[in-house]
């Protein structure tokens, strides 16, 4: 019991942060630096959203525009914007950009009921620290993150049980996501690098 408990706990774990993952890989948050997170960051940046937006539908017969953001910035808007896609309490929430990669280090709590399965919700309720890291990029109206390092309390989570998850817990509310499969950008995005501390967006 006790070597099954880590594998099942860091697969739940694993599933409750891959509503951040799409939401990352799917461009949803840039503006200015900020000293930490806060709400105001974050509704900043849901106004370049709003903005980013804007100038799809005004067409393509556009200048190319860039927005940077920084790790501050996504901190705040996964911590006051995307709490309620959570199904789990996120007590904190550290981002940090690297050359071509993203990695997101945050403890989560867990409520006893949280999946309505007395078992699994026994085995993985509580509070957790969970670390997920990818290579995130896009050209040409086209993007790809690469899932490289899951860890749950530090344990390593295999990337088939996070396959088998996503199928499961995320595919339901977003059917058309394939883990490491290219996708199309919102928005008209046209392209997205990572850099260390600062995501830079063309649109």
């Amino acid at each position: 019991m006790n070597r099954i408990r880590p594998v099942i706990t860091a697969g739940a774990l694993a599933a409750a942060v891959v509503g951040f993952i799409v939401a990352l890989a799917s461009v949803r948050a840039y503006v200015s630096a900020q000293n930490g997170p806060s709400a105001q960051a974050a509704q900043a940046l849901q106004a370049k959203i709003d903005t980013i937006k804007a100038a799809h539908a005004r067409g393509k017969a556009r200048q190319r525009q860039t927005i940077e953001v920084s790790e501050v910035e996504l901190e705040s808007y996964v911590l006051f914007h995307l709490r309620e896609d959570i199904p789990a309490r996120v007590d904190s929430f550290d981002v940090q950009l690297t050359e071509g990669a993203v990695a997101a280090d945050t403890k989560l709590i867990f409520a006893p009921d949280t999946t309505g399965n007395g078992v699994v919700d026994l085995l993985f309720s509580g509070t957790h620290n969970l670390f997920v890291k990818g290579k995130l990029a896009a050209s040409g109206s086209r993007g790809k993150f690469e899932l490289e390092e899951v860890k749950v309390d530090g344990i390593p989570v295999p990337n088939i049980l996070i396959e088998t998850l996503i199928t499961k817990y995320v595919k339901p509310k977003y059917p058309e996501v394939e883990l490491n499969d290219p996708f199309d950008m919102p928005w008209g995005i046209e392209g997205l690098k990572i850099e260390p501390g600062k995501a830079t967006v063309v649109y």
